[in-house]
Formats: C-alpha cells, sequence, structure tokens
C-alpha cells in the first residue's frame, strides 16, 4: 500500500517539478566535498579526480534506479523484457563521436600510460553513462510522456524537456570551469545529443545500450587526459571572450546531426506505439 502511495505521488507530481529536484539533488551530490575524505596520500590527483567522480555516479545511478521502480513504467524506460532490442544499428550512430575523440590522441606515446588509470578512468564514465542516461532518458523522460502524450507534438516535447534537463545539468561545470562560453556550448550539445538518445530510447526499446554508449564517447573524449598522454607544459594562453565563443561554438556542429537525425526518427513514431508502453 505504501508503495503504491509512493507510486501515485510521483504520477501526480509536475514533470518540471521532478527535474528541478533532480536538478538539485544532483548538484548537492556533486558538489559535496569528497575531496575532503579521499586524499592524494595514497592516489594521484588524476586518480583522486575518477574516483570521486565514480563515487557520485554510483549514488546518482542508485538513486535513478529507485526512481524508474517507484514510477513503475518499464517499458517506457527501457528496462522492460518484454520488449525486444529493435533497430540495434541506431546504437551506431554515435561511432563517429567515438573516432573524433581517438583524433585526439592517435599520434601521441601510448605506452606511457598507467593500465589502471585507464581502467579507472573508463569505469567512472562508464558509470558517468549509466547514471545520465537512467535518470534523463529512464525516469524524466516517462514522466515527461506520461504527461504530454495525449497532445499534439507530446512524443516531441516528451522527449525535448528531458534533454533539456540534461543540457541544464552540465551547468554545474562552471563550478570548476570559468570558461562560460565553453560551458554553456557543452549544455547546448549535451541537449542535442539527449534528444537523439531519448529517441533512440523509443526506438529501441532497451535503455542499456545508450548508456553504455553515452560512457564510451565520454571514455574517447577523455582519453588524452590520461596521465602520460597529458604531457603538454606550454603555459596556457589566455583567450579573448570572442577566442572563448568560437572555441565553444565549433564542437556544436559536430553533435548537430544527432539532433537533426533524432527529429526525423520521432516523425517515425506513432503515438499509438508510445501509449501501448505507458503502465504495460
Amino acid at each position: 500500500m505504501h508503495n503504491r502511495q509512493d507510486m501515485d505521488m510521483i504520477k501526480k507530481l509536475s514533470p518540471f517539478l521532478s527535474g528541478i529536484a533532480i536538478l538539485i539533488v544532483i548538484g548537492i551530490i556533486m558538489l559535496f566535498p569528497l575531496d575532503k575524505l579521499i586524499t592524494e596520500q595514497d592516489f594521484s590527483s588524476f586518480q583522486v579526480e575518477y574516483v570521486i567522480l565514480a563515487i557520485k555516479m554510483l549514488l546518482i545511478f542508485s538513486i535513478s534506479l529507485l526512481l524508474i521502480k517507484r514510477l513503475n513504467e518499464k517499458a517506457l524506460s527501457g528496462i522492460s523484457s518484454k520488449y525486444k532490442w529493435s533497430f540495434k544499428y541506431l546504437n551506431l550512430i554515435p561511432f563517429y563521436l567515438f573516432l573524433l575523440g581517438v583524433l585526439g590522441f592517435i599520434n601521441k606515446d601510448l605506452s606511457s600510460i598507467d593500465f589502471s588509470n585507464m581502467a579507472l578512468l573508463l569505469i567512472a564514465c562508464q558509470l558517468v553513462g549509466f547514471a545520465e542516461e537512467f535518470v534523463f532518458r529512464g525516469y524524466l523522460q516517462p514522466v515527461f510522456l506520461k504527461k504530454y502524450i495525449s497532445r499534439d507534438g507530446g512524443i516531441f516535447l516528451g522527449v525535448l524537456f528531458p534533454a533539456i534537463f540534461f543540457g541544464a545539468s552540465h551547468l554545474l561545470n562552471l563550478t570548476v570551469n570559468d570558461n562560460v562560453p565553453q560551458v554553456i556550448g557543452q549544455s547546448i550539445y549535451a541537449i542535442f545529443i539527449g534528444f537523439f538518445f531519448g529517441v533512440v530510447l523509443l526506438k529501441t526499446n532497451k535503455l542499456i545500450p545508450l548508456a553504455i554508449t553515452h560512457g564510451l564517447i565520454n571514455f574517447f573524449f577523455l582519453f588524452g587526459l590520461l596521465p602520460g598522454l597529458n604531457s603538454n607544459t606550454e603555459p596556457t594562453v589566455a583567450m579573448t571572450l570572442l577566442e572563448e565563443i568560437i572555441s565553444a561554438t565549433a564542437p556544436l556542429l559536430v553533435f548537430i546531426p544527432l539532433f537533426v537525425i533524432g527529429l526525423i526518427l520521432l516523425r517515425k513514431i506513432a503515438k499509438d506505439d508510445v501509449q501501448k508502453k505507458i503502465n504495460l
């Protein structure tokens, strides 16, 4: 009876309030000074950073699982065994992002990489992928879809709004990065890729492959930060505001195709098919 009341309360809660609450919880977790408990006495600064990230992402992932369970919308969340993994090839579309990430370190000497650091980076990135996909696509997207499915353009709104909240969550990077245009750019292309992932979830019916893909994208883009590769000792030259804006805008061109593909795929999703998944 208690679980039924919790579920009904979640269903009646405004999806926007749910999104704001999620951002607040994520903000609290990410800003918690865990570095006070894990020092560099036994670990390198790189290891401390990514161990802390992994712990925080594991906590966010655990919270997302609890929310999905209480929402009881397994089909919309992409974790139902009643739906097969369809259109698997759609999960390969972001593969070009892997290649772009590889280009960042293709000419560097990989022999100096510590395997433990690489493994730590991979684990942390996968936890980021699972935490963010389970929160924003697994929980928040079904909440919005249930709210807007009966409206014209309801599927579009049900996918877009969680993607916007996903982008907004990246504004937390302002606490560690004073390059405002760069952070805003990250938030915008997070919306693009979040929208694409949301549509792919509805097409493929499976959330876990998306989470793995998300984690791999992060891994390949961050691979160049591994100790031994990031050995540039040249002083950093301060950029003007215009240069920061140009630098932040360029990566958007890489992610716009995903947003466009998402819009095309969305037109092929029938409202009745989404409606059938609700409360299944």
